[in-house]
C-alpha cells in the first residue's frame, strides 16, 4: 500500500528533526525544514510619532528676548507647540493666516482697550435685576503685530503659547487676545507679553 506523498514528506521531516545530521533529499522537505527553522517575518516595528514637546527643547526653539508689560525681561530659548504655526486672524483679509514660528522676527502687542470692569450680581435669587457690588476686575483686549524675517508685517488677534527656558527653568507665556484678572486686582497686575524679539538685538 502506497502512502500519500504528504505522509511520506512528514515522516521524512520527523526523521530529520530527530537526527539533525540527516539531511533529507526531498526538495519539498528541504523547503519545509528551512521554513521551520527561520523566524517568522515580523512587521516593521511601529515607530511612535514624535511627541509634541510643550517646551523649548525641540527643533523649533530659538534664542529670544521676551518683555512683559511690568518691565520684566526674560532672555532664553523660546518655542511654541511643536510643528504648529502661530495662527493670526487678519482682519484685512477676513481670514486666518498661519505663520511658521521660524519666520517670526518679532511680535509686539497693540492694546485695543483696557479697563477696570465692574462686578455685577443679581439683586436677589430669581431676579433679573443686577446691582453693582462695588468691586472691579481688570480686563484687556490686545492684538499683535508680527514682523517677519523678510520684513512683512501682519497684525491681528492671536492666542498662542510661548515656552521660555531661562536659568534652567521653563515657563509658559501666552499671547492673548482677551485677558481678565481677579476681583480686586489692578490693570498693572494683569501682566501681558508686550514684545518678543528673535532678532538678537
Amino acid at each position: 500500500m502506497r502512502l500519500p506523498a504528504i505522509v511520506l514528506s512528514l515522516a521524512m521531516m520527523s526523521a530529520a528533526l530527530a537526527d539533525p545530521s540527516t539531511k533529507p533529499a526531498d526538495p519539498a522537505v528541504d523547503f519545509l525544514l528551512d521554513a521551520a527553522t527561520q523566524p517568522a517575518a515580523l512587521p516593521p516595528a511601529t515607530q511612535p510619532s514624535e511627541p509634541v514637546l510643550n517646551g523649548p527643547k525641540n527643533d523649533g526653539a530659538r534664542p529670544a528676548v521676551l518683555t512683559l508689560s511690568n518691565g520684566q525681561v526674560v532672555k532664553g530659548m523660546a518655542a511654541t507647540t511643536l510643528d504648529k504655526p502661530v495662527r493670526v486672524w487678519d482682519e484685512t483679509i477676513k481670514d486666518y493666516r498661519d505663520i511658521p514660528f521660524s519666520l517670526i522676527q518679532s511680535a509686539t502687542a497693540v492694546v485695543n482697550w483696557e479697563r477696570d470692569e465692574p462686578e455685577w450680581t443679581f439683586k436677589e435669587s430669581g431676579s433679573d435685576v443686577k446691582i453693582y457690588t462695588g468691586r472691579t476686575y481688570p480686563a484687556r483686549e490686545t492684538r499683535y503685530t508680527f514682523t517677519l524675517t523678510n520684513g512683512d508685517k501682519i497684525t491681528g488677534d492671536v492666542a498662542a503659547p510661548i515656552y521660555m527656558e531661562a536659568d534652567g527653568k521653563t515657563k509658559t507665556y501666552v499671547l492673548h487676545k482677551r485677558d481678565k484678572g481677579e476681583l480686586g486686582q489692578k490693570l498693572s497686575d494683569l501682566v501681558y507679553v508686550q514684545k518678543i524679539d528673535f532678532s538678537g538685538k
